[in-house]
């Protein structure tokens, strides 16, 4: 009974996880993931952005260039 108990939590949790990254909900954490990655290599250790900021960032980035169909 336990285990089973344990077994559909751990699945649970394995849907939910797939589920933010599918939908982006979890863009900001990998980008700070991305970012202490980085330093930790000793590459450009810059400060990384805000939640505030990457949002702002990633809509810039998003719906500055031209996208078109056809």
């Amino acid at each position: 009974m336990r285990r089973s108990l344990n077994s559909a939590k751990y699945g649970a949790r394995k849907v939910w996880w797939a589920l933010r990254q599918i939908f982006g909900d979890a863009a900001y954490e990998n980008y700070l993931q991305s970012v202490r990655r980085t330093a930790a290599h000793g590459a450009n250790a810059a400060t990384p952005l805000s939640r505030d900021e990457f949002y702002l960032d990633s809509l810039s980035r998003r719906y500055s260039k031209i996208s078109r169909c056809c």
